[in-house]
């Protein structure tokens, strides 16, 4: 028997994890330097990081969440 539940709490995480990947696709408020002194370096590549950091969370709330879906069905 399919709990609605489950479904629910799984469809939650999926909309969670596609907030976290959407939230990552903004645009910079200003753009990049063409030649960045080191400081705006370490600053683009912090936020490079923290983009990567994004993804990877945003995939694992989207897998948590299809996992959910997926015991409501058994």
């Amino acid at each position: 028997m399919r709990s609605i539940v489950l479904i629910g709490l799984g469809l939650g995480f999926v909309l969670m994890g596609a907030g976290l990947y959407a939230l990552t696709l903004r645009k910079p408020e200003k753009p990049a330097p063409a030649n960045p002194n080191p400081k705006q370096q370490r600053e683009l590549d912090a936020l490079a990081e923290e983009k990567k950091k994004m993804h990877i969370g945003a995939a694992c709330a989207a897998g948590f969440g299809a996992v959910l879906i997926g015991l409501s069905f058994l």
